[in-house]
């Protein structure tokens, strides 16, 4: 996956499109499974409240001066 999909994707979230936010949501799927595990277990509350805010989070994003999106998520 390359920065100027990533970028599109967001773009087209941002602007309203589900499938491009879907697409976002399976990407960045990994991300939010690892980090929902709570002392060894997982978490299926923390795991939606981290899909939530991801979907906030690409709301408000911009990509002011980013040249390399997973450079930025240190990924």
């Amino acid at each position: 996956m390359d920065d100027k999909l990533i970028k599109e994707l967001f773009q087209s979230a941002k602007k309203g499109n589900e499938k491009a936010l879907e697409q976002l949501l399976i990407i960045f799927n990994p991300i939010i499974y690892k980090n929902s595990y709570i002392n060894g277990e997982f978490d299926e509350d923390c795991y939606q409240e981290l899909r939530i805010k991801l979907i906030d989070c690409i709301k408000n994003f911009k990509f002011n001066g980013i040249t390399s999106v997973y450079d930025y998520l240190n990924i």
